[in-house]
């Protein structure tokens, strides 16, 4: 490896950085005392990366981009790619993770012409102005482990469109792709073998400092077998997302890129969800690109409560995507709107962290398959269910109908203790609050105990 360190250890593995210990002793952490916050210690400590991820409920997908992200506002992007490198702060980074409540990063390694954000040997050999000299994947897996927040990282399967025809004949030259190549992401065993030494790179260098991959296109048209055999051979049990809903290999979780299940209506309403993982750009672009916030903390906050009730949400929740500019500053509004949602987050934190989609009351993908009243989650030990009222009723009762698995509840209350009276009819129970207290206009949260 070619970490810069002052000293390293020797196993019979080979050699492993100081760095490297000390972050994946930070991740085992992570995994062993709840990835954010409010959420309680996991009942499986041991679980993989992937399973653990599973379950999360928020991200934040940062595709900080050479030849895209804009060096300021309305300031074309900086052209010397270590000058790009040198210029990100990623503690910058890891403060918006914390504060918004993310409990996962999605982070780009690669992209665009194919320029690494790392010192790439392999890369380095065929286009040295493409690689950086600082190692920015290394340094923000530092800083999101003192947060305790798993990295992903985004990897490009083949960038080859977007090469000038200078470094397409220099790929032909050096024999990492066919000189057949017109366009598009076709099958090329010579460029496939190619990335697959990428990832070996990648994964020798990061393995132990990730948590997994979120990997663009489909996966082009290289072997899933075999990216995934190098994926998890350095990252074991590794949590990878394959965007377009892939479910073959490398996937070991779903998701997507999809900002139409989310919808800009600005009055309260319930929105359509997915059971996958659905990465969501919240301002102008994937990279900062001059945008302004396109949502309000509210509508962010609404539209992931309604996700992770989802039926069959076990891949990650939702993955809101911004970056900032070369400069750290974060496009118009972005800031200012996810310290927002996490504040409401932190709000109703036991009833977000550590939940399961109910059984009782279920929600369905589309808005009109959810309860009228909003959404719920169970605990996972099922003895408490978390009704979140999006659409209160006009009076101090609300009606929740009959729970789907028959169940009977002892007793009903706000999360900060307040008793609610709630009594069981034919049309299944009915909540009222007690007077003088009102629906919270975003989110009332009651917790229901299961007898």
């Amino acid at each position: 490896m070619s970490h810069k360190v002052t000293a390293e250890f020797r196993f019979e593995v080979g050699w492993v950085s100081a760095r490297s210990v000390l972050v994946l002793i930070a991740f085992c952490l992570v995994l062993f005392s709840g990835y954010a916050i409010g959420q309680p210690m996991p009942s499986q400590p041991k679980e993989s990366p992937r399973q653990q991820l599973a379950n999360a409920k928020l991200g934040l997908f940062v595709h900080y981009v050479f030849g895209l992200t804009q060096a300021a506002p309305g300031s074309s992007p900086i052209a010397n790619v270590n000058d790009f490198c040198d210029s990100l702060d990623v503690s910058n980074i890891a403060n918006m993770a914390k504060t918004m409540g993310a409990q996962y990063v999605v982070f780009t390694s690669m992209h665009w012409r194919m320029t690494l954000l790392y010192p790439s040997e392999v890369w380095g050999e065929i286009y040295p102005d493409h690689v950086c000299r600082r190692d920015v994947i290394g340094a923000l897996a530092q800083a999101l482990a003192t947060v305790h927040i798993p990295l992903i990282l985004y990897v490009h399967p083949d960038d080859r469109h977007d090469f000038t025809q200078p470094m397409l004949q220099n790929l032909f030259h050096a024999g990492f792709s066919s000189p057949s190549f017109s366009g598009g992401e076709p099958y090329d065993p010579q460029w496939n073998q190619l990335y697959y030494r990428l990832l070996n790179e990648v994964g020798q260098r990061y393995g132990n400092e990730i948590a997994g991959y979120w990997e663009d296109d489909g996966g082009g048209s290289s072997d899933g077998v075999t990216v995934q055999s190098i994926m998890e051979r350095y990252t074991p049990g590794a949590a990878v997302w394959v965007n377009g809903n892939a479910s073959y290999p490398p996937a070991t979780l779903i998701g997507s890129e999809n900002g139409n299940l989310f919808d800009t209506n600005p009055a309260p309403h319930l929105y359509n969800t997915s059971g996958d993982q659905r990465a969501i750009v919240i301002a102008n672009q994937w990279y900062a690109s001059q945008g302004l916030l396109t949502y309000t903390p509210a509508s962010m906050y609404r539209f992931l409560i309604c996700s992770i009730g989802t039926k069959g949400e076990d891949n990650g929740g939702v993955v809101y995507a911004t970056s900032p500019y070369s400069d750290n500053q974060w496009e118009s509004g972005v800031a200012e709107g996810l310290t927002g949602l996490g504040k409401l987050i932190r709000s109703n934190a036991k009833a977000i962290y550590n939940t399961v989609p109910s059984h009782v009351y279920v929600s369905g993908e589309d808005a009109t398959h959810k309860p009228k009243w909003g959404v719920a989650v169970d605990s996972p030990d099922g003895k408490t269910v978390y009704l979140h009222v999006l659409m209160a009723p006009s009076g101090q009762t609300l009606e929740i109908g009959k729970p789907a698995n028959n169940v009977t509840f002892s007793k009903a209350a706000l999360l900060d203790g307040t008793a609610i009276t709630i009594k069981a009819d034919d049309s299944g129970y009915r909540l009222t609050l007690p007077n003088g207290t009102k629906w919270n206009g975003v989110d009332t949260v009651i917790a229901l105990s299961v007898e």
